[in-house]
């Protein structure tokens, strides 16, 4: 339940804090006085959008901070959300803060740390069941009316559900693979083949070596430079060999002239010495030359197998490269991508024999939903006329129709639509086209009667759901209301006194002008002010004792009631 409620800075609010008790209470003012504020601060509480227009004029900022109390249920859900978010719990006590600034920034704390919008709202989802528009368009589309069945069918109910969803998801998988298997078939085979094709064309090339580019290259320079090389070789060996003038010839003679001087005179001893290594260098440079020009040999078939393998590589490299590693690389991936088209994926007969055989579990898993729907909807039809009887639609016939179809939803095969005849001798007709507002707020009370002893939610909010009712009719919610905070927490918005009357407790709220500003104050209200405000509320500003005493009858005669 809602054990406090702090706003500072939220709209017409400057600073509020309401502590709230068990059972029912109700706000009371004028329209503009601020009483759906208060709704929409502790809205933001539960997860709704924010917005920056919501921070009070001239603030930068507005926080909203909740305590609440957990029991049971409720309690363990909130647990197994915190515990999924690694959100800390403090016993049964949970602090909600939510911090919306002039700029847009939000910034949400459960328990002190910092959270997500998306955990407040699954948390929120337990603490208030707030009454509005959302509920009118739950209970006017058809399409939702079998929530509200599955949700009155209980704990058992939820685990055939649930697995009747499990195969319904598989279902949707392999219905969309056959799809998906169908339509793209000519793009998968166009794939295939050009797989077949660049595994072909690099299998054929019997890559070994990612460096077999750079040694070709290599190689095939010294081959197409061979009759280069040979000329130059030649030369040199003419150079080294001529009798008269080679090399060899020329440097004997320097040596030995050399020698000759050195005798006479040491000074020439350091040249005849280099003159000899020279000799000796050059003999051995001579004796490599030959050994190189002995093994050179030009192979014209060679010469064509590198010039076409490196055509091939190079090929290859700009197909699949830039580099032969990467060229390595592709050919593995390709290989692996078509061995999956040769051994994996299912055919389309394998795929149709699935489906068939998860439809067959589908339809004996929606024949026990539809049982227990059936079943439920008895159940929920004779609750919700027990319920309007109490709101002065006793002669309202109630009735949960079904279509069951062929076709597959994620909630079987069950089509349902609720429907009333309000009135004695009309026809039942679908909820959608029949209920008048008045009648509709007394069905949403009805059902949330009903839900309010199966859902683990602490408190109830209802937000001025007695307007347009007559003061019989607003007599008997006040009363139904009263008998669900006998087992939730009920906070109520209204203007009818019969209402008011019915409550445990009651705030006062004021709309206040000062210094130029607007404030909200909010009062709470004890037995003789109550009084003297439902007497406003019966007879307008100036109240009589006679007015006070109708007041102080009417509370008596909705506790009696009670």
């Amino acid at each position: 339940m809602l054990v406090e409620l702090d706003i500072q800075n939220f709209a017409i609010i400057k600073s509020l804090k309401i502590k709230f008790q068990p059972q029912m209470t109700v706000l009371i003012g004028e329209t503009g006085a601020g009483k759906s504020i208060l709704i929409d601060a502790l809205s933001l509480l539960l997860g709704h959008r924010a917005q920056k227009e919501m921070v009070r004029s001239g603030q930068s900022k507005a926080v909203v901070t909740g305590l609440f109390t957990l029991q049971d249920e409720e309690m363990r859900e909130v647990e197994q959300i915190a515990d999924d978010y690694g959100l800390p719990m403090d016993g049964d006590d949970l602090i909600i803060s939510r911090e919306i600034s002039s700029k847009g920034r939000n910034v949400i704390r459960i328990n002190g740390q910092l959270t997500t919008i998306t955990a407040l709202a699954k948390i929120g989802e337990y603490l208030v069941d707030i009454h509005g528009q959302n509920d009118q368009q739950m209970l006017m589309d058809q399409s939702r009316q079998i929530d509200l069945v599955d949700e009155y069918a209980g704990k058992d109910f939820k685990p055939l559900l649930c697995k009747y969803q499990a195969e319904y998801q598989t279902w949707q998988r392999l219905n969309q693979r056959l799809e998906h298997l169908r339509r793209d078939s000519r793009e998968l085979a166009q794939r295939q083949d050009i797989l077949q094709f660049q595994v072909e064309e690099l299998t054929q090339a019997d890559l070994t070596d990612d460096q077999e580019d750079q040694n070709l290259e290599d190689e095939f320079n010294k081959l197409n430079n061979y009759q280069k090389i040979a000329e130059s070789a030649n030369f040199m060996i003419q150079l080294f060999d001529d009798d008269e003038h080679g090399l060899t010839s020329l440097l004997g003679d320097a040596q030995g002239t050399a020698e000759d001087l050195a005798d006479l005179d040491k000074d020439f001893k350091n040249v005849a010495q280099s003159i000899t290594d020279g000799v000796y260098s050059l003999s051995d440079a001579r004796s490599e030359l030959g050994d190189i020009m002995d093994s050179l040999e030009f192979d014209e078939e060679r010469y064509q197998y590198v010039q076409n393998r490196l055509d091939l590589l190079n090929n290859l490299k700009k197909k699949y490269g830039p580099s032969l590693a990467d060229v390595f690389d592709f050919y593995a991936k390709v290989s692996k991508e078509l061995s999956q088209f040769e051994t994996g994926g299912l055919d389309e007969e394998e795929l149709v024999k699935q489906i068939a055989a998860v439809e067959e579990k589908m339809s004996v898993m929606a024949a026990d939903l539809h049982q227990a729907r059936e079943s439920t909807a008895l159940k929920l039809e004779e609750a919700i006329k027990h319920e309007l009887a109490d709101l002065y639609m006793d002669k309202a016939r109630f009735s949960i129709r079904f279509a069951k179809t062929d076709n597959f939803t994620v909630k079987g095969t069950d089509d349902l639509a609720f429907y009333i005849a309000p009135n004695p001798g009309e026809e039942l007709m679908p909820l959608v086209k029949i209920v008048s507002g008045g009648e509709q707020s007394r069905l949403i009370l009805a059902l949330k009667a009903i839900f309010s002893r199966v859902e683990p939610v602490g408190t109830m909010v209802f937000d001025e759901i007695d307007t347009g009712v007559s003061g019989r009719v607003a007599a008997a919610i006040g009363k139904k209301m009263h008998a669900i905070a006998g087992q939730k927490q009920v906070i109520a918005i209204t203007h009818s006194p019969q209402v008011a009357a019915s409550a445990d407790h009651r705030f006062a709220i004021a709309k206040q002008v000062a210094a130029g500003e607007t404030f909200t104050q909010v009062k709470e209200l004890d037995e003789d002010s109550s009084i003297k405000m439902i007497a406003q509320m019966m007879a307008g500003a100036n109240v009589s004792e006679a007015a006070e005493q109708n007041a102080a009858d009417l509370i008596a005669s909705q506790r009696k009631q009670d």
